[in-house]
């Protein structure tokens, strides 16, 4: 189980454009497991960007993920 809130949302976002920049490049080199694994991650963080995102409000609502 995973939970978060808005005040992370900076970090989720790095870290989201850290897995872009790691899938892209195994994408170069061929690393088709690689790729595969960060993927199924990207849409974890996609998800919870997405909810933290809509939930943005003053005292926050915490998301959780159990991927």
């Amino acid at each position: 189980m995973f939970v978060t809130t808005p005040e992370f949302l900076p970090q989720h976002r790095q870290q989201r454009g850290q897995l872009l920049q790691i899938v892209s490049a195994a994408e170069a080199r061929g690393q088709l497991r690689v790729v595969e694994m960060n993927q199924q991650v990207l849409g974890n963080l996609d998800r919870i960007i997405t909810a933290l995102e809509a939930d943005e409000a003053p005292g926050g609502t915490e998301v959780a993920d159990a991927g």
